[in-house]
């Protein structure tokens, strides 16, 4: 066992917000990632892991899978350090190559399967992979993409309804609802493991050096990072995870969370694993769908983003008889913050649910701060709650790095074992975010004196008006009270006489209408001058990311056109 590698002063305020009885550090396995796969296999060989439109697979069968394709891949001269390329949606094969990857020290590296060939081409210049697992729907752009990297040993494709039931299989199949495209020179993953023995070669692993997984971050400033993520990072922050919800039992989970995402990796694939749960892959969210999971199956653990309880709660205001969600006890989220009225509605559909949001990034495995998980912890809307496990979090000046205190605004630092390791190929980018133990996250954000915590904004984002610093998301939080408002983004805007002019990129709430001019008042009487916008666009949608998060940067590169 190894203690955390930073100890958080005992005198932080956020100690009280603890889960009760729970102490202040934990003590952390130093084992591969993996091990919680092969941990929970022998405890209940017999439980479903993975349940995907019906088809179940056990604990045991899932590592014998990883096994197979571990030792496929090890036949092939694939070997420590090597990296595969992941470009699937949710499903078995994505399970089965993450943990089979790892097991042979290999790193895979996920992404999201929607992107476009010339997009592509950049990640399989950066990371070299030796071998793509894609689906077999995307196998033309994979081919074209892997053009710039000569090394790539196999392609390797699958259909989505590969571990499908057999009869839904059959009938797809014959009714030819299921695509079955060409794909030359590539080797099908079922083949692919189909001969190989479920036994590999052990490979050692340094859980604290080795990489068990890189995730690029979405590039919102210049090009793709690759963050590598130790298999320490991740199973430190699962274990975290594991211990704060301690009292909440879960047995199944829904996963519509993409798993190219590291929300998807650690907080629901690695956690649910952890416990031994029965995970239920969702490949492209629908609401519908997911609620009718949900009741299937009595699911008790929802991991979500607001975007996607948004659609949920949409669906049962158009369906009034659809019965509650009263299985679930936990409902999480992140990414973006959680308004007042959709967690309100949110509660009346999953009345049981403790819910909660949390703040993370790709660089932290994800989890840094979550909501207190107690009962008696009042909701305060706008904040992503305290502190986890083994996590010390400050606020610093951006400009003199200097400590800030109580509620004064500035750049969030962290330190814990979930830190990662850095950037692939990128030292100085490094560097410039990992000093002294510390990671210099770049979200502008202010701690209250209970040492509950609020993310104002990026310090990308923040708008200089003649020397006054403002941050996008005070202003928007005013203008979302409106009651014509659904959603807003604020910019900064060049402008000769304010230096940066304010810019609200406004979607107003269906059949509404309201004037420029309206909303310019509605913020003069709750917004400092300096802070009002000076301009007001409305637009039908504002560019979201896969989770549902708005890009600022794209409204900016928009307005610069």
């Amino acid at each position: 066992m190894a203690k955390a590698e930073y100890y958080v002063p005992d005198e932080r305020p956020w100690f009280k917000f603890y889960p009760e009885g729970a102490p202040h550090h934990l003590d952390y396995p130093e084992v591969p990632l993996y091990q919680f796969l092969d941990d929970s296999a022998e405890k209940y060989p017999e439980r479903p892991a993975l349940i995907f439109y019906g088809k179940k697979i056990s604990y045991r069968e899932l590592k014998e899978l990883s096994d197979k394709f571990a030792r496929a891949l090890q036949e092939l001269g694939i070997q420590k350090g090597d990296r595969i390329f992941l470009l699937l949606p949710n499903c078995p094969q994505f399970v089965i190559a993450f943990y089979g990857a790892m097991k042979i020290g290999a790193v895979p590296i996920p992404f999201n399967p929607l992107y476009s060939a010339e997009e592509l081409k950049y990640f399989f210049h950066d990371a070299e992979p030796r071998i793509v697992l894609s689906l077999d729907t995307f196998y033309d752009k994979v081919q074209e993409a892997a053009k710039v990297t000569p090394q790539i040993e196999k392609i390797i494709v699958t259909s989505i309804a590969d571990y499908f039931p057999s009869f839904q299989r059959a009938m797809g199949k014959l009714f030819k609802k299921i695509p079955s495209p060409q794909c030359p020179n590539a080797v099908s993953f079922l083949d692919f493991i189909k001969e190989s023995e479920p036994k590999y070669n052990p490979v050692q692993i340094n859980p604290k050096e080795d990489i068990a997984v890189i995730i690029y971050t979405g590039g919102t400033t210049g090009e793709p990072k690759g963050v590598m993520l130790t298999h320490f990072n991740i199973l430190s922050n699962t274990l975290i995870m594991d211990n704060w919800e301690k009292d909440k039992q879960f047995n199944s989970l829904v996963l519509m969370v993409p798993l190219f995402h590291v929300y998807g990796i650690t907080l629901c694939l690695s956690w649910g694993i952890k416990r031994a749960a029965s995970i239920i892959l969702i490949p492209k969210f629908s609401p519908q769908e997911v609620i009718k999971t949900i009741q299937k199956y009595k699911v008790s653990y929802l991991p979500g983003v607001p975007a996607m309880y948004a659609a949920i709660v949409k669906y049962y205001q158009n369906h009034s008889r659809e019965p509650l969600l009263t299985s679930l006890t936990i409902c999480g989220s992140g990414t973006t913050s959680f308004s007042s009225a959709l967690w309100e509605k949110v509660k009346e559909i999953a009345p049981n649910a403790l819910i909660g949001e949390g703040y993370g990034l790709s660089e932290t495995s994800p989890l840094v701060i979550n909501d207190p998980s107690r009962n008696d912890y009042e909701k305060r809307f706008g904040s992503v709650g305290v502190p986890v496990f083994d996590t010390d979090v400050k606020i610093v000046n951006p400009e003199t790095k200097e400590d800030l205190f109580l509620d004064q605004v500035g750049e969030l630092v962290i330190r814990g074992s979930q830190i990662f390791k850095g950037y692939w190929k990128k030292p100085e980018k490094t560097k410039e975010v990992l000093k002294d133990g510390w990671f210099y996250t770049k979200d502008v954000g202010r701690m209250d004196e209970d040492g509950i915590f609020y993310i104002e904004s990026r310090l990308d984002d923040m708008i200089n008006v003649r020397g006054e610093k403002v941050w996008p998301r005070e202003i928007e939080e005013i203008l979302e009270q409106h009651p014509k408002v659904k959603e807003v983004a604020v910019i900064g805007v060049a402008d000769d006489y304010y230096g940066q002019a304010i810019k609200a990129c406004v979607v107003l709430k269906e059949g509404q209408e309201a004037t420029k001019e309206e909303l310019i008042e509605f913020c003069k009487d709750k917004l400092a001058p300096h802070k009002v916008p000076h301009i007001i666009e409305f637009f039908n949608e504002l560019p979201k990311s896969n989770l549902g998060k708005t890009l600022h940067y794209k409204l900016k590169e928009q307005n610069n056109k």
